[in-house]
């Protein structure tokens, strides 16, 4: 193998990690507006509004975040963000819109399937899983939109930093 292919591999290689360590940022990101928007309405406005202390909210919303399907929309959300990465650098669209338009788009539908798809309590009848989806959209609608533009402003946000960071060390910029 030449320098110049090795080069290239590398080259490729670190443009990968970034994109995966701006990929985890977001997805934490996306995953603590999702958990503190939980544990307000459950404080506030659900059956737990009188009766609990912070701790418990906490926890609630730690634990909704995992068996309510937003973590499993964020795992299921790597190759569909994969593909809107490439979409965006081929067709070199804003990244501050088109990142928080397909992040909303993205954790809003992935986050209704996966809701849909969870675990529900024994006191909930047979559920069809579009009766699911359609429960879980004007339910937690916002929230999903809210958290999947925040997940995509982040990403555009990161991408941004590094892309001037690059350019003002006289690096080259290493967009696949």
């Amino acid at each position: 193998m030449d320098n110049a292919t090795e080069a290239v591999s590398d080259a490729r290689l670190v443009t990968f990690a970034r994109r995966v360590s701006q990929y985890a940022a977001s997805a934490a990101l996306a995953s603590l507006v999702f958990m503190v928007w939980t544990a307000i309405a459950a404080a506030n406005y659900g059956a737990l509004s009188n009766r609990t202390g912070l701790r418990f909210v906490v926890g609630f919303a730690i634990v909704f975040w995992l068996i309510n399907g937003f973590a499993a929309a964020l795992f299921l959300l790597i190759l569909p963000w994969a593909i809107a990465v490439w979409v965006q650098v081929k067709t070199r669209w804003d990244a501050r819109i088109f990142f928080p338009v397909a992040g909303a788009v993205l954790v809003f539908s992935l986050a209704c399937v996966t809701s849909a798809l969870s675990p529900k309590p024994l006191f909930v009848d047979e559920q069809t899983f579009f009766a699911g989806v359609l429960i879980t959209a004007p339910r937690q609608g916002l929230c999903l939109a809210v958290s999947g533009i925040v997940f995509g402003a982040c990403y555009a946000w990161l991408d941004r930093r590094r892309s001037s960071l690059s350019t003002r060390t006289g690096t080259a910029h290493d967009r696949l």
